[in-house]
């Protein structure tokens, strides 16, 4: 039969692995939600970025429209009837 201090030190060994193992899940799960916060962060600014891009491009594309139609006025008002 197993002594009782054979049986605290298994008792005391396995609440010393179970605390390790806590504290290996704990450190996991936290470096798990800093990586998804990161993620987060990172997709936001490109979201922001390619709204900033388009708005740009579309901003550009209205000039260029104005500009052909401004050109295609001259151009006409210039020919004789």
């Amino acid at each position: 039969m197993t002594e009782s201090k054979d049986l605290l030190l298994i008792h005391e060994q396995l609440r010393r692995s179970n605390r390790r193992w806590k504290a290996l899940a704990l450190t996991a799960c936290a470096v798990l939600a800093f990586v998804s916060l990161l993620g987060f962060v990172a997709v936001y600014a490109a979201q922001v970025r390619a709204n900033r891009e388009l708005r740009a491009a579309n901003a550009a594309l209205a000039r260029a429209h104005q500009a052909r139609v401004e050109a295609q006025r001259a151009a006409n008002s210039e020919q004789p009837r």
